[in-house]
Protein backbone atom coordinates (compact mmCIF):
# COMPACT_ATOMS: atom_id res chain seq x y z
CA UNK A 1 0.00 0.00 0.00
CA UNK A 2 1.63 3.71 -0.43
CA UNK A 3 1.97 5.64 2.11
CA UNK A 4 0.83 9.17 3.24
CA UNK A 5 4.04 11.14 1.44
CA UNK A 6 3.37 8.64 -1.91
CA UNK A 7 -0.33 9.19 -1.84
CA UNK A 8 0.19 13.06 -1.19
CA UNK A 9 2.75 13.53 -4.30
CA UNK A 10 0.45 11.44 -6.48
CA UNK A 11 -2.31 13.96 -5.70
CA UNK A 12 -0.32 16.92 -6.19
CA UNK A 13 0.55 15.34 -9.79
CA UNK A 14 -3.15 14.86 -10.64
CA UNK A 15 -4.47 18.10 -9.49
CA UNK A 16 -1.54 19.62 -11.71
CA UNK A 17 -2.67 17.44 -14.85
CA UNK A 18 -6.38 18.61 -14.26
CA UNK A 19 -7.72 15.78 -12.45
CA UNK A 20 -11.02 17.01 -10.57
CA UNK A 21 -11.10 16.41 -7.25
CA UNK A 22 -14.32 14.14 -8.14
CA UNK A 23 -12.05 11.91 -9.79
CA UNK A 24 -9.62 11.71 -7.25
CA UNK A 25 -11.60 10.30 -4.16
CA UNK A 26 -10.37 7.40 -4.31
CA UNK A 27 -6.73 7.28 -5.46
CA UNK A 28 -5.82 5.56 -9.02
CA UNK A 29 -4.09 1.96 -8.04
CA UNK A 30 -2.98 1.98 -12.02
CA UNK A 31 -0.74 4.23 -13.67
CA UNK A 32 -2.33 7.23 -15.14
CA UNK A 33 -1.94 7.28 -19.51
CA UNK A 34 -2.25 11.48 -20.36
CA UNK A 35 -3.32 11.60 -24.21
CA UNK A 36 -3.79 14.87 -25.97
CA UNK A 37 -5.20 14.96 -29.25
CA UNK A 38 -4.92 18.11 -31.43
CA UNK A 39 -7.98 17.02 -33.48
CA UNK A 40 -11.11 14.60 -33.42
CA UNK A 41 -9.75 11.08 -33.17
CA UNK A 42 -10.98 8.90 -35.94
CA UNK A 43 -10.68 5.29 -37.50
CA UNK A 44 -9.78 6.79 -40.94
CA UNK A 45 -6.70 8.56 -39.92
CA UNK A 46 -4.37 9.20 -37.42
CA UNK A 47 -3.85 12.57 -36.00
CA UNK A 48 -1.08 14.43 -33.95
CA UNK A 49 -1.03 13.94 -30.18
CA UNK A 50 1.00 14.12 -27.18
CA UNK A 51 1.35 11.23 -24.14
CA UNK A 52 2.94 10.55 -20.90
CA UNK A 53 2.09 8.31 -18.23
CA UNK A 54 1.87 9.01 -14.59
CA UNK A 55 3.31 5.51 -12.48
CA UNK A 56 0.92 4.06 -10.30
CA UNK A 57 1.63 5.23 -6.05
CA UNK A 58 2.82 1.63 -6.05
CA UNK A 59 5.99 2.70 -7.49
CA UNK A 60 6.19 0.20 -10.15
CA UNK A 61 8.60 0.95 -12.90
CA UNK A 62 9.12 4.56 -11.47
CA UNK A 63 11.98 4.89 -13.93
CA UNK A 64 10.63 4.64 -16.91
CA UNK A 65 10.27 7.22 -19.58
CA UNK A 66 7.82 9.88 -18.08
CA UNK A 67 8.42 13.20 -20.43
CA UNK A 68 5.69 14.38 -22.83
CA UNK A 69 6.00 12.37 -25.92
CA UNK A 70 5.00 13.46 -29.39
CA UNK A 71 2.73 10.65 -31.51
CA UNK A 72 -0.07 9.99 -33.68
CA UNK A 73 -3.23 8.24 -32.40
CA UNK A 74 -6.70 6.83 -34.17
CA UNK A 75 -9.86 4.48 -33.50
CA UNK A 76 -8.65 1.39 -33.11
CA UNK A 77 -10.11 -2.04 -34.30
CA UNK A 78 -13.16 -3.42 -36.72
CA UNK A 79 -16.21 -4.35 -35.41
CA UNK A 80 -15.44 -3.02 -32.08
CA UNK A 81 -15.79 0.71 -33.05
CA UNK A 82 -19.71 0.22 -33.21
CA UNK A 83 -19.12 0.20 -29.13
CA UNK A 84 -19.35 3.51 -27.30
CA UNK A 85 -15.80 2.84 -25.40
CA UNK A 86 -13.27 2.82 -28.48
CA UNK A 87 -9.91 0.98 -28.66
CA UNK A 88 -7.14 3.16 -29.97
CA UNK A 89 -3.97 2.85 -31.99
CA UNK A 90 -1.23 4.92 -30.64
CA UNK A 91 2.42 5.44 -33.20
CA UNK A 92 5.24 7.79 -30.98
CA UNK A 93 7.40 9.32 -32.73
CA UNK A 94 10.32 7.15 -31.05
CA UNK A 95 10.27 4.40 -29.63
CA UNK A 96 9.92 4.23 -26.07
CA UNK A 97 9.51 1.51 -22.71
CA UNK A 98 6.29 1.39 -20.68
CA UNK A 99 5.96 -0.84 -17.38
CA UNK A 100 8.35 -3.40 -17.71
CA UNK A 101 7.56 -3.89 -21.84
CA UNK A 102 9.87 -3.96 -24.88
CA UNK A 103 10.61 -1.00 -26.17
CA UNK A 104 7.92 0.13 -29.11
CA UNK A 105 6.64 2.48 -31.07
CA UNK A 106 3.32 1.62 -31.86
CA UNK A 107 0.77 0.64 -29.19
CA UNK A 108 -3.09 -0.48 -28.42
CA UNK A 109 -5.09 0.89 -26.17
CA UNK A 110 -7.78 -1.61 -25.40
CA UNK A 111 -10.90 -0.57 -24.53
CA UNK A 112 -12.37 -4.17 -23.63
CA UNK A 113 -15.86 -2.50 -24.46
CA UNK A 114 -17.43 -6.08 -24.49
CA UNK A 115 -15.37 -7.78 -21.39
CA UNK A 116 -17.20 -6.30 -18.13
CA UNK A 117 -14.21 -8.18 -16.30
CA UNK A 118 -11.70 -6.09 -18.64
CA UNK A 119 -8.71 -8.76 -18.55
CA UNK A 120 -9.44 -11.52 -20.80
CA UNK A 121 -7.30 -10.34 -23.01
CA UNK A 122 -4.86 -10.35 -20.97
CA UNK A 123 -4.88 -13.55 -19.13
CA UNK A 124 -5.36 -15.27 -22.55
CA UNK A 125 -2.09 -13.57 -23.89
CA UNK A 126 -0.18 -14.18 -20.24
CA UNK A 127 -1.33 -18.02 -20.80
CA UNK A 128 0.19 -18.50 -23.93
CA UNK A 129 3.42 -16.75 -23.03
CA UNK A 130 3.57 -18.94 -20.02
CA UNK A 131 3.47 -22.01 -22.68
CA UNK A 132 7.01 -21.43 -23.49
CA UNK A 133 10.00 -23.51 -23.03
CA UNK A 134 14.11 -23.06 -23.71
CA UNK A 135 14.56 -22.35 -27.43
CA UNK A 136 10.33 -22.77 -27.66
CA UNK A 137 8.64 -19.47 -26.97
CA UNK A 138 5.34 -18.55 -27.29
CA UNK A 139 4.74 -15.41 -28.57
CA UNK A 140 1.96 -12.95 -27.61
CA UNK A 141 2.01 -9.33 -26.53
CA UNK A 142 2.26 -8.33 -22.93
CA UNK A 143 0.20 -6.00 -21.54
CA UNK A 144 -0.33 -3.76 -18.83
CA UNK A 145 -3.86 -2.16 -17.33
CA UNK A 146 -3.82 1.51 -17.12
CA UNK A 147 -5.99 4.21 -16.87
CA UNK A 148 -6.54 6.80 -19.91
CA UNK A 149 -7.23 10.87 -19.58
CA UNK A 150 -8.27 12.18 -22.78
CA UNK A 151 -8.02 15.64 -23.60
CA UNK A 152 -7.86 16.43 -19.89
CA UNK A 153 -11.15 13.92 -18.96
CA UNK A 154 -11.30 10.85 -17.21
CA UNK A 155 -11.70 8.34 -19.73
CA UNK A 156 -11.78 4.63 -18.39
CA UNK A 157 -9.75 1.51 -17.73
CA UNK A 158 -7.73 0.39 -20.35
CA UNK A 159 -5.52 -2.05 -21.26
CA UNK A 160 -2.37 -1.26 -22.56
CA UNK A 161 -0.80 -3.80 -24.96
CA UNK A 162 2.26 -4.34 -27.78
CA UNK A 163 1.45 -4.43 -30.64
CA UNK A 164 2.48 -7.63 -33.22
CA UNK A 165 5.94 -6.76 -35.28
CA UNK A 166 9.05 -7.91 -36.17
CA UNK A 167 10.77 -6.26 -33.09
CA UNK A 168 8.41 -8.30 -30.67
CA UNK A 169 8.77 -11.82 -32.54
CA UNK A 170 12.39 -11.21 -32.25
CA UNK A 171 12.72 -11.73 -36.24
CA UNK A 172 16.18 -11.57 -37.94
CA UNK A 173 17.04 -8.23 -39.83
CA UNK A 174 16.54 -8.80 -43.46
CA UNK A 175 20.40 -8.90 -44.55
CA UNK A 176 22.58 -9.15 -47.42
CA UNK A 177 22.05 -12.98 -47.14
CA UNK A 178 18.37 -12.97 -47.07
CA UNK A 179 16.40 -14.68 -49.30
CA UNK A 180 13.14 -12.63 -49.15
CA UNK A 181 11.57 -10.70 -45.98
CA UNK A 182 9.64 -11.44 -42.84
CA UNK A 183 6.28 -11.51 -42.61
CA UNK A 184 3.12 -11.12 -40.35
CA UNK A 185 -0.28 -11.93 -41.77
CA UNK A 186 -3.36 -11.42 -39.72
CA UNK A 187 -6.49 -12.82 -40.05
CA UNK A 188 -9.40 -10.67 -40.25
CA UNK A 189 -12.47 -12.80 -41.75
CA UNK A 190 -13.64 -16.72 -41.66
CA UNK A 191 -12.10 -17.82 -44.78
CA UNK A 192 -8.92 -17.64 -43.08
CA UNK A 193 -9.52 -21.49 -42.53
CA UNK A 194 -7.04 -23.28 -44.60
CA UNK A 195 -9.66 -25.23 -46.90
CA UNK A 196 -8.77 -23.08 -49.40
CA UNK A 197 -5.78 -22.45 -51.89
CA UNK A 198 -4.46 -18.08 -51.85
CA UNK A 199 -5.06 -15.76 -49.01
CA UNK A 200 -8.52 -14.95 -48.84
CA UNK A 201 -9.34 -13.53 -45.13
CA UNK A 202 -6.26 -12.06 -44.50
CA UNK A 203 -4.47 -8.64 -44.62
CA UNK A 204 -0.06 -8.28 -44.76
CA UNK A 205 1.15 -6.55 -41.84
CA UNK A 206 4.72 -7.34 -42.63
CA UNK A 207 6.55 -6.66 -45.50
CA UNK A 208 4.37 -3.20 -45.33
CA UNK A 209 1.91 -3.46 -48.45
CA UNK A 210 2.43 -0.08 -49.63
CA UNK A 211 5.52 -0.75 -50.11
CA UNK A 212 5.80 -4.51 -51.25
CA UNK A 213 2.81 -6.87 -51.45
CA UNK A 214 4.21 -10.39 -50.70
CA UNK A 215 1.66 -13.34 -50.57
CA UNK A 216 3.23 -16.47 -52.13
CA UNK A 217 4.40 -17.69 -48.33
CA UNK A 218 1.21 -17.72 -47.21
CA UNK A 219 -0.04 -18.56 -50.19
CA UNK A 220 2.27 -21.81 -50.49
CA UNK A 221 1.23 -22.64 -46.77
CA UNK A 222 -2.48 -23.02 -47.94
CA UNK A 223 -2.30 -24.52 -50.98
CA UNK A 224 -0.24 -27.57 -49.32
CA UNK A 225 -2.74 -27.64 -46.40
CA UNK A 226 -5.68 -27.63 -49.24
CA UNK A 227 -5.03 -29.80 -51.37
CA UNK A 228 -2.00 -31.99 -50.31
CA UNK A 229 -2.44 -35.80 -49.61
CA UNK A 230 -2.34 -37.52 -46.67
CA UNK A 231 0.97 -38.91 -47.87
CA UNK A 232 2.49 -36.00 -48.48
CA UNK A 233 1.08 -34.18 -45.24
CA UNK A 234 2.47 -36.49 -43.11
CA UNK A 235 5.80 -36.26 -44.85
CA UNK A 236 8.66 -35.97 -42.29
CA UNK A 237 10.86 -34.11 -44.75
CA UNK A 238 8.54 -32.36 -46.97
CA UNK A 239 5.07 -32.35 -45.26
CA UNK A 240 3.27 -30.01 -42.94
CA UNK A 241 6.17 -30.34 -39.89
CA UNK A 242 8.35 -28.53 -42.85
CA UNK A 243 6.22 -25.62 -43.08
CA UNK A 244 4.60 -24.69 -39.50
CA UNK A 245 6.09 -25.27 -36.37
CA UNK A 246 3.75 -27.84 -35.06
CA UNK A 247 4.45 -27.59 -31.06
CA UNK A 248 3.56 -24.02 -31.34
CA UNK A 249 0.21 -25.20 -33.59
CA UNK A 250 -1.02 -27.64 -31.36
CA UNK A 251 -0.09 -25.05 -28.01
CA UNK A 252 -2.00 -22.05 -30.01
CA UNK A 253 -5.13 -24.33 -30.80
CA UNK A 254 -5.51 -25.88 -26.98
CA UNK A 255 -5.49 -21.82 -25.83
CA UNK A 256 -8.38 -21.57 -28.59
CA UNK A 257 -10.41 -24.32 -27.01
CA UNK A 258 -9.40 -23.48 -23.07
CA UNK A 259 -10.30 -20.03 -23.65
CA UNK A 260 -13.12 -20.72 -26.30
CA UNK A 261 -12.82 -18.23 -28.13
CA UNK A 262 -15.36 -18.71 -30.78
CA UNK A 263 -13.69 -15.93 -33.45
CA UNK A 264 -10.11 -17.54 -33.02
CA UNK A 265 -10.26 -20.43 -34.85
CA UNK A 266 -10.72 -19.09 -38.50
CA UNK A 267 -10.01 -15.41 -37.74
CA UNK A 268 -8.28 -12.81 -35.75
CA UNK A 269 -5.04 -14.96 -35.15
CA UNK A 270 -1.78 -14.12 -36.60
CA UNK A 271 0.44 -16.39 -38.42
CA UNK A 272 4.21 -15.08 -39.24
CA UNK A 273 6.99 -16.27 -40.42
CA UNK A 274 11.75 -15.05 -40.00
CA UNK A 275 13.42 -14.02 -42.83
CA UNK A 276 14.49 -16.73 -45.22
CA UNK A 277 18.66 -17.00 -45.03
CA UNK A 278 20.78 -18.99 -46.97
CA UNK A 279 20.93 -21.46 -44.35
CA UNK A 280 17.37 -21.41 -43.09
CA UNK A 281 15.95 -20.88 -46.67
CA UNK A 282 12.07 -22.27 -45.67
CA UNK A 283 11.96 -20.91 -41.97
CA UNK A 284 8.43 -22.35 -40.42
CA UNK A 285 5.11 -20.26 -39.88
CA UNK A 286 3.98 -20.02 -36.21
CA UNK A 287 0.68 -18.70 -34.61
CA UNK A 288 0.35 -15.63 -32.36
CA UNK A 289 -2.80 -14.93 -30.53
CA UNK A 290 -5.11 -11.84 -31.15
CA UNK A 291 -8.22 -10.23 -29.91
CA UNK A 292 -9.31 -12.12 -26.86
CA UNK A 293 -11.75 -10.46 -25.55
CA UNK A 294 -14.87 -12.91 -26.63
CA UNK A 295 -13.36 -15.92 -24.53
CA UNK A 296 -13.60 -17.15 -21.02
CA UNK A 297 -17.75 -17.49 -21.27
CA UNK A 298 -18.67 -14.44 -23.34
CA UNK A 299 -19.51 -14.35 -27.19
CA UNK A 300 -18.64 -11.11 -29.01
CA UNK A 301 -21.16 -9.14 -28.10
CA UNK A 302 -21.13 -10.07 -24.70
CA UNK A 303 -23.15 -12.81 -24.52
CA UNK A 304 -22.74 -16.14 -22.70
CA UNK A 305 -21.10 -18.92 -23.77
CA UNK A 306 -21.79 -22.55 -22.80
CA UNK A 307 -18.44 -24.22 -21.79
CA UNK A 308 -19.14 -27.68 -24.33
CA UNK A 309 -18.38 -25.85 -27.88
CA UNK A 310 -15.26 -27.60 -30.21
CA UNK A 311 -13.83 -25.78 -32.14
CA UNK A 312 -11.53 -26.45 -35.72
CA UNK A 313 -11.12 -25.70 -39.11
CA UNK A 314 -9.09 -27.58 -41.70
CA UNK A 315 -5.50 -27.38 -40.89
CA UNK A 316 -6.33 -28.60 -37.33
CA UNK A 317 -9.11 -31.07 -38.48
CA UNK A 318 -5.97 -32.68 -40.76
CA UNK A 319 -3.52 -32.80 -37.94
CA UNK A 320 -5.99 -34.75 -35.40
CA UNK A 321 -6.68 -37.02 -38.52
CA UNK A 322 -3.44 -38.74 -37.95
CA UNK A 323 -2.55 -40.88 -35.04
CA UNK A 324 1.35 -39.24 -34.52
CA UNK A 325 0.01 -35.96 -34.15
CA UNK A 326 -3.22 -36.80 -32.25
CA UNK A 327 -0.56 -38.13 -29.69
CA UNK A 328 1.17 -34.84 -29.99
CA UNK A 329 -2.56 -33.40 -28.98
CA UNK A 330 -2.87 -36.20 -26.08
CA UNK A 331 0.20 -35.23 -24.63
CA UNK A 332 0.28 -31.67 -24.32
CA UNK A 333 -3.16 -31.17 -23.24
CA UNK A 334 -1.92 -33.71 -19.98
CA UNK A 335 1.19 -31.62 -19.52
CA UNK A 336 -0.85 -27.95 -19.62
CA UNK A 337 -3.58 -29.62 -17.26
CA UNK A 338 -0.67 -30.40 -14.28
CA UNK A 339 0.31 -26.68 -14.36
CA UNK A 340 -0.73 -24.08 -17.26
CA UNK A 341 -4.19 -25.02 -17.94
CA UNK A 342 -5.09 -25.88 -14.36
CA UNK A 343 -8.28 -24.41 -12.48
CA UNK A 344 -5.59 -23.32 -9.57
CA UNK A 345 -3.56 -21.25 -11.86
CA UNK A 346 -5.85 -19.96 -13.76
CA UNK A 347 -8.03 -18.61 -10.74
CA UNK A 348 -5.12 -17.30 -9.27
CA UNK A 349 -4.39 -15.61 -12.19
CA UNK A 350 -7.39 -14.17 -12.47
CA UNK A 351 -7.52 -13.15 -8.57
CA UNK A 352 -4.19 -11.23 -9.12
CA UNK A 353 -5.27 -9.11 -12.34
CA UNK A 354 -8.94 -8.26 -9.98
CA UNK A 355 -6.80 -6.94 -7.17
CA UNK A 356 -4.74 -4.94 -10.15
CA UNK A 357 -8.04 -3.45 -11.37
CA UNK A 358 -9.09 -2.59 -8.10
CA UNK A 359 -11.09 0.64 -7.79
CA UNK A 360 -10.14 1.01 -11.21
CA UNK A 361 -12.50 -1.19 -12.62
CA UNK A 362 -15.48 0.67 -10.44
CA UNK A 363 -14.55 3.98 -11.67
CA UNK A 364 -14.92 2.70 -15.35
CA UNK A 365 -18.01 1.30 -14.78
CA UNK A 366 -19.15 4.55 -13.58
CA UNK A 367 -17.84 6.24 -16.43
CA UNK A 368 -19.00 3.05 -19.32
CA UNK A 369 -22.29 1.30 -18.51
CA UNK A 370 -21.72 -1.81 -18.71
CA UNK A 371 -22.41 -4.67 -21.42
CA UNK A 372 -26.14 -6.21 -21.31
CA UNK A 373 -25.59 -9.87 -21.04
CA UNK A 374 -28.61 -11.62 -22.32
CA UNK A 375 -29.50 -13.64 -19.32
CA UNK A 376 -29.05 -10.97 -16.47
CA UNK A 377 -29.20 -7.32 -17.75
CA UNK A 378 -25.87 -5.09 -17.49
CA UNK A 379 -23.08 -7.16 -16.09
CA UNK A 380 -20.96 -5.86 -13.17
CA UNK A 381 -17.16 -6.40 -12.81
CA UNK A 382 -17.29 -8.46 -9.91
CA UNK A 383 -19.94 -10.55 -11.53
CA UNK A 384 -18.23 -11.17 -14.55
CA UNK A 385 -15.11 -12.44 -12.63
CA UNK A 386 -17.09 -15.04 -10.48
CA UNK A 387 -19.11 -16.35 -13.94
CA UNK A 388 -15.90 -16.15 -15.47
CA UNK A 389 -14.35 -18.48 -12.84
CA UNK A 390 -17.36 -20.62 -12.42
CA UNK A 391 -17.03 -20.86 -16.34
CA UNK A 392 -12.97 -22.07 -16.51
CA UNK A 393 -14.15 -24.99 -14.20
CA UNK A 394 -17.07 -26.36 -16.35
CA UNK A 395 -15.18 -26.35 -19.76
CA UNK A 396 -11.57 -28.17 -18.31
CA UNK A 397 -14.36 -30.84 -17.11
CA UNK A 398 -15.73 -31.20 -20.59
CA UNK A 399 -12.57 -30.58 -22.17
CA UNK A 400 -10.98 -33.46 -20.23
CA UNK A 401 -14.00 -35.60 -21.52
CA UNK A 402 -13.92 -34.00 -25.36
CA UNK A 403 -10.09 -34.50 -25.39
CA UNK A 404 -10.36 -37.83 -24.79
CA UNK A 405 -12.35 -38.37 -27.59
CA UNK A 406 -10.78 -36.69 -29.86
CA UNK A 407 -7.50 -38.69 -29.44
CA UNK A 408 -8.78 -41.74 -28.17
CA UNK A 409 -6.32 -41.24 -25.47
Amino acid sequence: MPGPRSTAILLVVLVSVGWPASAISIIPSLPVIELSASQEISSEAKVTCSVRWIPSPTGVDRSANTRVLKGRVRIHGASSQAYEKKSLALSLETPTRWLGMNPGRNWVLNAAAVDCSLMRHKLSYDLFQSLSSDGSKRHAASSRFVELRLNGQYHGTYLLMERVESSLLGFTPKGHNSRGPAVIYKAIDHDANFSNPGHAGYEQREPDPETQEFWSPLDDLHQFVATATDSDFTNDRSGITSRLDIDNAIDFHLLVLFTSNMDGIDKNFILARDVPTESHPVPRFFFVPWDYDATFGRNWEGSPVEPTFWLSNHLFDRLLSHAAFRQKYSDRWRALRRRQFSVETVHRMIDENARALATSAQRNESRWTPIRAVESGALAFTDDVAQMKEWIVARIQWLDAEMERQTGR
